[in-house]
């Protein structure tokens, strides 16, 4: 799933699981919703601004099997976010478990839509994937369907969530945000 949904879904979890308003338990379910993909967008920075590698090899190829891939297993580990999570409530840190919490939930999204790119959730115990019968993407598993689900969920969150503010910066910025959800989904189409 990518992942500005994963930051949504986030975020409505936050802002639906609060009875008073909660910037910081907001701003840590943003901030565990992003978190499992950033091994993802430094591979790709290093990969493609750095190295010079090819958008075919990087995602083909690299992605799979490179010294990368720990570190996109790990991140997606359904072996140590519940650690961390379990660590966070012992220690009471509401914070922490609300970062785990979130990231617990990117990470059980992409369980139910990776199919070929599936990851290695319970490595290093098992090299299992869970190859779903769907895909955020790929066509040939229901990615066109998949996604346009995803876009009318999402672009229904932000709506909802421009309800849940008052302020005037959330009246503004909300809007510009589903703004540019609908560019990235409409420009690739007169892009490429």
């Amino acid at each position: 799933m990518i992942t500005s949904s994963h930051i949504i879904y986030g975020w409505a979890t936050a802002k639906a699981s609060e009875s008073t308003p909660n910037k910081a338990r907001t701003l840590a379910f943003v901030i565990g919703s992003f978190l499992p993909d950033i091994p993802v967008y430094i591979f790709f920075f290093v990969n493609t601004f750095i190295l010079g590698t090819s958008q075919r090899l990087m995602w083909d190829v690299l992605y799979f099997d490179s010294a990368w891939t720990p570190f996109f297993t790990l991140s997606h580990s359904l072996l140590l976010w519940p650690l961390l999570l379990s660590f966070a409530i012992i220690l009471k840190k509401r914070f922490i478990q609300y970062v785990a919490s979130a990231a617990l939930l990117h990470i059980t999204l992409d369980f139910l839509v990776h199919n070929d790119d599936a990851y290695k959730h319970f490595w290093p115990l098992t090299d299992w994937k869970f190859m779903s019968p769907i895909s955020y993407w790929d066509q040939s598993h229901y990615g066109q369907i998949v996604g346009a689900v995803d876009s009318v969920v999402i672009l229904g969150l932000l709506a909802w969530l421009y309800t849940k503010y008052n302020s005037r910066k959330a009246k503004i910025g909300i809007p510009v945000i589903m703004a540019l959800y609908v560019a990235s989904l409409v420009l690739p189409y007169f892009i490429f």
